[in-house]
């Protein structure tokens, strides 16, 4: 299908879906801003203990941004502050690191840890001229040498206010013995030092010459990855760039492990900087060398750890017994909605499906009004193929926030899979629209708007015989073409929801995606203010095999449990298209365990 088809098909359906009369649009605009204005005026009582990670911390100032509203912790680290969606706390305290949070309209308990005071890069770095965001240093990667993509964010030596130093990888002598003299023969002070007993080992000390005896060698970030070891594995020419910071200022970014010194270095394997223009996320599948040891815990394991009830159902003889842990349960933990919840996944994964749909209607009335739990259920509705229950459920959450791009995605995707195919085209025609025009705060959140381009894409393309009478199947665009291999969506309930997923792919290399306050504030902003908590990627067919994502959940400032909900696509924007959707109750932190595994072929398994 050539572009200017494709493109009459997107006119078509926002004419003939979305743009059907003013009065339409003018009734949709008018719910859409009144109920945006109602959940931003509406005022919420927040409460919560601050502490240092094990004390409450007394006298903790609670304050929201840009107003002169605020209060304290008492001598418990408790407080409670009047805030409306869309304010900003902040939490400061002498010798403590400030903490910002962005509330939401679900938001009314916020637990939170300050860590101590180390002097950080702050997000705006000040020039002669004007501000420069770490993201304007990302857009900038290719078209300027010095800057160096590092785990803390995008860093340039004009701007950092510390002696970083950052080599062009095309400066590198190929012809030098290993990556560590290619870097030695280019900066002066950094010293190689090969361990002359005959021991294995060669390092690098970012000092005179001479001067490494009693000092720590330096340690290395590859693409994201730490070694404390020197990559001497390296292939110098697969180098892009490097960049050394010196053992003071890296033991301050990067603490300890960096005391003497930190090396960054970014290669050709993975892509740096503003992505492409048809916005296509990296490829995960060229892992190189983080090594899985096999020490996740397994899904019986994390049991294990889980709630009482939840341990005694799976160590149910029978489904009788099940039956009766459940009953035995309900009376203690009927204000519980994740008991019904938990219950109702257990028993329909055990096909027991009538006694599962009871918990079902109990569970739904529990949740009306509250979009987190609502979601979660509708999780599980996907999960067990019951899109009707799921759709209606998607529904009442686009009614409480219709100012949330997640609600457009869910919406449509929802109505997709329902195989109400017009409607779907039609919200997402209403997203593009509200988009474009400014009415939604998304043009620059390329995460989502990635996402949904594609799956509004893979609509019309899959489907467009339907969506157009009388027409027959048409071909994929172009950008369908360039991907073939396993795509993988990711959506939590919970935005404040903190983990680790892990990839191990068949050679049992891993790449980690962090998503963090501390890894990845930026995302994290970004997620809250314009409503998403979803991401995906895509592992191509080079790396044939079974394939592993583990998780290591890190707790959300709520102190309950995050649901996570993973959906597997095979063969995407072909006609053969499936997908593998399950969903995962995260309760146990600070552990990485199993989550699934899959097989990245032309068959299709997933555990």
């Amino acid at each position: 299908m050539n572009s200017s088809n494709y493109s009459l098909i997107l006119q078509y359906l926002q004419t003939k879906l979305f743009q059907k009369g003013h009065f339409l649009m003018t009734l949709f605009l008018f719910f859409f801003f009144s109920t945006l204005v109602s959940s931003q005026e509406r005022n919420q009582i927040i409460s919560g203990i601050v502490t240092d990670g094990k004390l409450p911390i007394e006298s903790v100032n609670v304050t929201i941004s840009g107003t002169k509203l605020g209060t304290t912790t008492d001598q418990n680290g408790k407080y409670d502050i009047k805030s409306k969606p869309s304010d900003i706390i902040e939490f400061s305290f002498v010798g403590k690191q400030s903490f910002q949070v962005i509330i939401e309209d679900v938001t009314t308990i916020l637990n939170i840890v300050l860590s101590p005071d180390y002097e950080e890069l702050d997000e705006v770095v000040v020039t002669k001229r004007k501000p420069t965001t770490r993201k304007d240093l990302a857009k900038n990667y290719y078209g300027n040498p010095t800057v160096i993509n590092s785990s803390v964010g995008y860093l340039s030596p004009e701007l950092v206010g510390y002696d970083l130093r950052v080599v062009d990888g095309k400066d590198l002598n190929t012809s030098s013995f290993d990556i560590l003299d290619a870097i030695a023969e280019q900066l002066p002070g950094v010293t190689v030092y090969t361990n002359p007993n005959g021991a294995i080992g060669r390092f690098l000390f970012v000092r005179s010459a001479g001067a490494f005896r009693g000092a720590r060698s330096a340690v290395f970030e590859v693409d994201g990855n730490l070694f404390t070891d020197a990559p001497i594995w390296l292939d110098i020419e697969s180098v892009l760039r490097i960049g050394i910071i010196p053992p003071q200022q890296a033991l301050i970014k990067f603490g300890k492990i960096a005391s003497g010194g930190i090396v960054i270095i970014n290669t050709n394997g993975v892509k740096h900087g503003i992505r492409e223009e048809d916005g296509r996320p990296y490829d995960i599948a060229k892992l190189r060398n983080n090594i899985f040891n096999d020490d996740a815990l397994s899904t019986d394991e994390v049991i294990k750890y889980g709630s009482t009830y939840l341990r005694d159902l799976y160590q149910s003889n029978s489904i009788r017994q099940a039956e009766q842990v459940f009953e035995d349960n309900r009376m203690k933990l009927q204000n519980s909605p994740y008991f019904l919840i938990d219950s109702y996944a257990y028993f329909m994964k055990k096909n027991h499906f009538q006694f599962a749909e009871k918990i079902a209607i109990e569970g739904k009335k529990t949740v009306e009004g509250n979009p987190l739990l609502l979601k979660v259920w509708a999780y599980y509705f996907d999960a067990y193929n019951q899109e009707k229950d799921a759709k209606k459920l998607y529904e009442q959450i686009f009614n409480l926030r219709p100012n949330y791009v997640q609600s457009y995605r869910d919406l449509a995707y929802s109505y997709h899979r329902y195989g109400n195919l017009k409607k779907s085209a039609s919200i997402y025609a209403r997203y593009h629209y509200l988009r474009d025009k400014g009415l939604l705060n998304i043009v620059d959140s390329l995460e989502m708007n990635t996402i949904i381009e594609r799956e509004s894409d893979n609509l019309v393309v899959l489907n467009a015989n339907k969506l157009l009478s009388g027409g027959t199947f048409l071909n994929r665009p172009e950008e369908f073409e360039s991907f073939n291999g396993i795509r993988l969506v990711f959506e939590w309930n919970d935005s404040e929801a903190e983990f680790d997923l892990q990839f191990v792919n068949p050679q049992k290399h891993y790449h980690s995606w962090e998503h963090t306050m501390i890894a990845n504030p930026e995302r994290i902003n970004d997620e809250k203010m314009k409503g998403y908590s979803t991401q995906e990627f895509l592992i191509d067919d080079s790396l044939p095999g079974k394939w592993m994502v583990n998780v290591n959940y890190k707790g959300n400032k709520r102190l309950e449990p995050t649901y996570l909900k993973t959906t597997v696509y095979y063969n995407y924007g072909h006609k053969k298209q499936s997908k593998v959707i399950k969903v995962f109750k995260l309760m146990l932190k600070g552990v990485n365990h199993e989550l699934f595994y899959f097989i990245n072929s032309n068959g299709l398994s997933m555990n």
